[in-house]
């Protein structure tokens, strides 16, 4: 009686410890997801931010409608469309593998 007592308290004291395990790796493996996405986020802002430095430093967009620059993570585009006096400038980074996406619009004058 008192072996079989032990061993079905081994056994439940297993179960209650691995259950535990599974749930950690669960939060550790999250974090780490996490943390990548935080990553690409960043770097995908670095991307619209430079693209922006990059489109105010240019002076003459009349020959520019759309603006592709090739990257092998992100997908990095600017569309260039001419109102009035005004040239509006929507800027569009997207990462390939990971659900992030920045977008911004601005105004240029002529």
């Amino acid at each position: 009686m008192k072996k079989s007592f032990i061993l079905f308290s081994v056994i439940i004291l297993l179960f209650v410890f691995s259950l535990l395990m599974i749930k950690i790796y669960e939060t550790k493996s999250i974090n780490s997801l996490n943390i990548v996405n935080q990553y690409k986020y960043i770097q995908a802002k670095n991307h619209l931010l430079f693209l922006e430095e990059y489109l105010r430093s240019l002076n003459d967009f009349s020959s520019l409608s759309k603006l592709e620059i090739e990257d092998k993570d992100y997908k990095i585009i600017a569309f260039i469309s001419s109102k009035e006096s005004l040239y509006e400038i929507e800027l569009i980074v997207k990462a390939f593998e990971h659900n992030v996406r920045v977008h911004k619009s601005f105004t240029v004058s002529k």
